[in-house]
């Protein structure tokens, strides 16, 4: 084995390890957290999860540390991938959470509801694994000399007016998608939501593919990405709202309401909303080394003289 094979191993074994390990708790906690701060808003008590507001805040930090550490190898990310297939299986029958970090009593239907309207999991899969095919992508076409190299590439024009708009669809899209009606909550609890409620699985999805398109746009501008994601997905949703709402008094109260499906939808929002500006920082990360292996091979190569004849 050479030298560069072994550095090259080294880095998909230390990304893909870091990830096999402290993926599975940042998509449980991430997803545990957000269905109790859905379950909560849903009975008018948006600001009450302080577990579940932090829990999302953490998760994601340990998504942003997956994937900065897939600066030379996207081993790390597509190790997160396949864990979230996993997770959100589990998800779906209403088995992964973390009852004890969990402000409001979930069980297993009031978890499958949370994240079955919204088509959580299939969102978060859809993003991470198209952040894993762009960190992959930065480094191959960095490497490319027949192509522009992506590594010097930053045309922030571009990619913020691809971040803009994906990110207004991902929050339109899951607003369209929620429940309007949380009158059964009362008595059934988050599972009460479905009830009379027509699944919109296709808007559910498509707000997952602009989740996608969204971190897919940090290969050109990741100052587009993160702006769209931080101040049109994250904080509305995370701050603006809660705080609005709790403050006014304009929650959720029984019967259909448009406010009903702003309030259910923000929690979604903010979790995948964070997980996204997190994990696309990993573009940038391989963005920059990629560019940095760049200089050095051209460096090298300016060093050697000419061929002695």
């Amino acid at each position: 084995m050479t030298l560069l094979q072994h550095r090259n191993f080294s880095a998909r074994l230390r990304s893909g390890l870091f990830a096999f390990i402290f993926a599975p708790v940042a998509l449980v906690f991430l997803g545990s957290s957000m269905v109790d701060v859905q379950a909560l808003a849903s009975v008018g008590q948006p600001l009450a999860s302080v577990e579940g507001l932090i829990g999302m805040a953490l998760a994601s930090m340990l998504i942003a540390l997956i994937a900065l550490n897939c600066e030379e190898s996207s081993a790390g990310m597509v190790v997160t991938f396949v864990w979230s297939l996993v997770v959100g299986a589990a998800q779906f029958l209403g088995v992964a959470r973390l009852p004890l970090l969990m402000k409001s009593s979930v069980g297993a239907e009031d978890m499958f509801a949370g994240v079955l309207w919204c088509l959580y999991p299939v969102c978060l899969s859809l993003m991470l694994g198209a952040c894993a095919l762009t960190i992959k992508s930065v480094r191959v076409r960095a490497g490319k000399d027949t192509r522009m190299p992506l590594a010097r590439v930053h045309r922030h024009a571009f990619g913020t007016t691809v971040a803009l708009p994906a990110s207004v669809a991902a929050g339109v899209l899951m607003v369209a998608a929620a429940p309007s009606d949380s009158t059964n909550v009362a008595a059934m609890g988050l599972e009460g939501v479905l009830e009379g409620h027509t699944l919109m699985p296709l808007l559910a999805l498509g707000a997952g593919l602009a989740f996608a398109l969204l971190v897919v746009s940090a290969r050109w501008s990741i100052t587009g990405t993160q702006i769209a994601t931080w101040t049109i997905l994250v904080l509305p949703s995370y701050v603006i709202l809660p705080v609005w709402a709790s403050l006014t008094g304009n929650v959720i109260v029984p019967g259909p309401s448009i406010m009903t499906k702003f309030a259910l939808a923000s929690p979604p929002l903010a979790a995948l909303g964070m997980a996204t500006g997190c994990a696309s920082m990993g573009v940038l990360w391989a963005r920059v080394r990629a560019l940095k292996s760049l200089d050095a091979s051209h460096d090298a190569s300016a060093n050697e003289g000419p061929a002695e004849g």
